[in-house]
């Protein structure tokens, strides 16, 4: 069965970066972004604590929008949209940037 979504509404796709620390959760979820057309969203869902400072400089960096962030229990979950631009920086640059 197919589910069809509302008109205006973009898919949200899940990635799940817990167990990971900084910079790792931050270059899958890029990752994930690049692979996606502009507008579409993912639900992030990590246990690192500086994602809550990571992620929005990424977002602005980068040309995405977070949407939301809230925490349950020790888990944070985020919401982000796929933005128009994206940087152009393949995994090694990101590495040597991140560090």
């Amino acid at each position: 069965m197919k589910t069809q979504m509302p008109r205006g509404c973009a898919f949200m796709h899940e990635i799940d970066v817990r167990g990971l620390q900084a910079p790792f959760p931050i270059l899958k979820i890029r990752r994930a972004l690049a692979a996606m057309e502009p507008g579409i969203k993912i639900k992030a869902i990590a246990d690192d604590p500086a994602l809550i400072a990571d992620l929005p400089a990424f977002c602005q960096q980068a040309g995405h929008r977070l949407i939301m962030a809230h925490q349950q229990g020790s888990q944070l979950i985020f919401e982000l949209e796929r933005g128009a631009r994206q940087a152009d920086l393949n995994v090694t640059e990101a590495l040597q940037e991140a560090s």
